[in-house]
């Protein structure tokens, strides 16, 4: 069956696949890791064997080599020093070359990438074993600083054990970070024994050499320290053989020797004066027996991870089968639920989608339309029966209720609140055309300048007053009351709407041609106009200028109004010109966008494009398109009084604009200026 996103049946498969493929995923997981990880101990194991043994003979090597070194530093003339010494270098480099070679084998692509570079980090140092040799054989190192060299050295092997350690589970790392030290502890019983046979073979002058003496203490205290802490760790037969050893007269000789030299007075004397030289044969006895111990921890530590993965093994395939078990039965339930809930919920899917994408759409329209709806006959009960189904179907019952009668009631406060808007605009209306005709008469009545220009100033703001009561009316689904019957210039409608702004002396109007705007469009126009042209003035600096001009073209006449502020971003710019081109619903909240709704409403009333741009001033460009079907040809000079709708009787006005003198749209007792300067007050002709 091909599974389509918005289908019931597959979601429903989807959700039952999902914890079924999780499940059948884990069981797989868990099984490839029980699994690899069997796989990988026995890796670990054979890789330990393919590159160990080759580090720990190359340690074991080094070692020889560097007891050769300090006894030849120590004493340069002894022939047989420098024997012994060129064939611990001649099996060093052999040993060295094996596992170099080992780095190329089948079994380097099984190391994980710390134990490569910690294989990596012991080729990397030991390239510094022929700088190391070259100063040893022109005898311009010291016997202790080659000591030191040769450690170094020997140091990243143990890096390189401790790497396989790591991999390791159960309680085998641990028990192989304490082999590992206690290597290191032989390590340091190594240098110990170097360091004092220098002591003993050089001169008395060297062997007096504090520093030389603490070399050796130093490297006494630290193997004391880790076997003394380590061989505590280790199981009970391990420690066993630990203190076999520790109590046999080969480690009693030598730490009798470690005392005395550590407690001596005259180290020197102790070192060199004694018959016996106890960190020759016995060191070399005790570190033998060491080995072997460690050899056969690091045996026993093969064999158990050997036994744990052949366990693990056995528990993994037990899982695995009882997992297999439990997949297979969540299969057979997951399948036999999923087809009775896909039947029920298709049921529930058509019966709600039908609500959802016819009944209640239709309903939202009508509510929107403002036509009366009946809740109960809109909204149909959905019964599915008494279970959890059922159950979903009575709460989307309960849902759809309140929903519509939440729409309702929006609608109602909508109306409400329109009606109330209309109603205030429209007294206000009233109330205005009054004050504007009680101001043309004291305006003709006044004589004194100054006063006359206070009247002008009052007409203007008043003037300002009625377009903002005529914005509440268009907010609020309503029309403006003032219209024209005759057409009017489309410069005057331009001259008008300046007017009707508070920063008109900044605006200037270029010519225009002789074309007109029929009667019934030009209060809408001029609203518009001034609407964009307030924008332009309140958004530029005050200093600057807003330029209106005006062309025919193909499609209509094109008002262009360019102001020279900051500009809008392209996302703030796109954002507008979608609000002014879609029809929106009108948001109370959203009150600093109440001139977009004005604009954008008038302009769908009447099929006006308007479109904002960057300007070429740096600014913003509003470009308004009047349609062809709104233009007249002939035009009257002087229109004659507005034909008044409504309680609105005012008339349409038009304060001075600061560019050359023209008519102004006047009606009845309306009262127009000649044009001003910016900076003049409004003045009657």
């Amino acid at each position: 069956m091909r599974l389509r996103r918005s289908s019931i049946r597959a979601r429903i498969v989807a959700l039952l696949l999902v914890p079924l493929a999780a499940l059948s995923g884990l069981w797989v997981y868990a099984t490839l890791v029980t699994t690899g990880d069997v796989w990988n101990q026995l890796d670990l194991s054979s890789t330990y064997t393919a590159f160990g043994n080759p580090a720990d003979q190359y340690a074991y090597d080094l070692q020889q080599e560097r007891s050769a070194a300090v006894l030849r530093l120590a004493a340069p003339g002894n022939a047989d020093y420098a024997a012994a010494y060129d064939k611990a270098r001649t099996t060093t480099d052999r040993d060295l070359q094996l596992l170099r070679y080992q780095g190329s084998s089948h079994d380097a692509g099984k190391l994980d990438a710390d134990q490569r570079a910690r294989y990596q980090d012991v080729l990397s140092v030991a390239d510094q074993l022929g700088a190391i040799r070259s100063q040893i054989g022109q005898y311009k190192q010291s016997w202790d600083g080659a000591l030191r060299d040769y450690s170094d050295l020997i140091t990243p092997v143990f890096a390189f054990r401790s790497s396989f350690i790591a991999k390791q589970t159960g309680s085998l790392p641990r028990q192989g970070t304490i082999l590992v030290e206690l290597s290191r502890a032989g390590e340091y019983l190594s240098q110990e024994s170097a360091a004092m046979r220098a002591l003993r073979a050089g001169s008395a002058a060297a062997a007096s050499d504090p520093r030389k003496q603490q070399v050796a203490l130093d490297a006494t205290n630290a193997q004391q320290a880790l076997f003394r802490i380590y061989i505590a760790e280790l199981d009970t037969q391990d420690r066993q053989s630990y203190n076999a050893l520790r109590m046999g007269q080969n480690w009693s000789l030598l730490t009798a020797a470690e005392t005395g030299f550590d407690k001596a007075a005259d180290r020197a004397l102790e070192v060199r004066g004694g018959s016996v030289d106890y960190w020759d044969e016995t060191a070399t006895a005790v570190l033998t027996d060491i080995d072997a111990i460690n050899a056969r921890l690091a045996a026993d530590l093969g064999t158990q991870a050997r036994d744990n993965a052949i366990r693990s093994l056995v528990r993994g395939g037990t899982a695995g089968l009882i997992g297999l078990a439990a997949v297979v039965l969540s299969l057979v339930i997951s399948y036999r639920t999923g087809r009775r809930l896909v039947r029920e919920l298709v049921g529930l899917r058509n019966a709600a989608a039908d609500l959802s994408a016819t009944r209640l759409p239709s309903v939202m329209l009508r509510l929107r339309r403002g036509d009366a709806v009946d809740v109960v006959a809109e909204v149909p009960q959905l019964d599915f029966g008494a279970g959890e189904i059922g159950q979903v179907g009575r709460a989307f019952n309960e849902v759809q209720r309140v929903a519509v009668e939440a729409a309702v009631e929006q609608a109602e406060l909508r109306r409400g609140v329109s009606a109330v808007f209309v109603n205030l605009a429209r007294r206000s209306q009233v109330l205005l055309h009054r004050q504007l005709t009680l101001l043309d008469t004291m305006e003709r009545r006044t004589e004194n300048p100054r006063e006359l220009e206070d009247l002008f100033r009052l007409d203007h703001l008043t003037t300002r007053m009625r377009r903002h009561a005529e914005g509440l009316i268009i907010l609020s689904g309503g029309s403006p009351g003032r219209a024209w019957r005759k057409p009017v210039r489309m410069v005057d409608v331009v001259r008008a709407a300046v007017g009707e702004v508070e920063d008109y002396a900044r605006v200037q109007v270029r010519p225009f041609p002789g074309t007109g705007l029929l009667g019934s469009a030009v209060a809408d126009v001029t609203h518009l106009v001034a609407e964009l042209v307030e924008n332009a003035t309140v958004f530029s600096p005050p200093q600057t200028q807003v330029t209106v001009q005006g062309e025919v073209v193909a499609h209509g006449f094109c008002l262009e109004i360019d102001d020279r502020g900051l500009g809008l971003s392209e996302q703030h710019l796109e954002e507008i010109n979608q609000r002014l081109a879609v029809e929106q619903e009108f948001d109370l909240a959203d009150t600093d966008r109440l001139g977009l709704f004005v604009v954008s409403r008038l302009a769908r009333r009447h099929g006006i494009r308007v479109h904002l741009r960057p300007s070429p001033y740096g600014g913003t460009s509003a470009v308004v398109l009047v349609p062809r079907e709104l233009l007249a040809e002939t035009v009257e000079t002087a229109p004659d009084a507005p034909r008044q709708s409504g309680e609105d009787t005012g008339t349409h006005r038009r304060p001075p604009a600061p560019a050359a003198a023209a008519p102004a749209v006047r009606g009845q007792g309306a009262h127009a200026a000649p044009a001003a300067p910016a900076a003049s007050p409004i003045r009657r002709p």
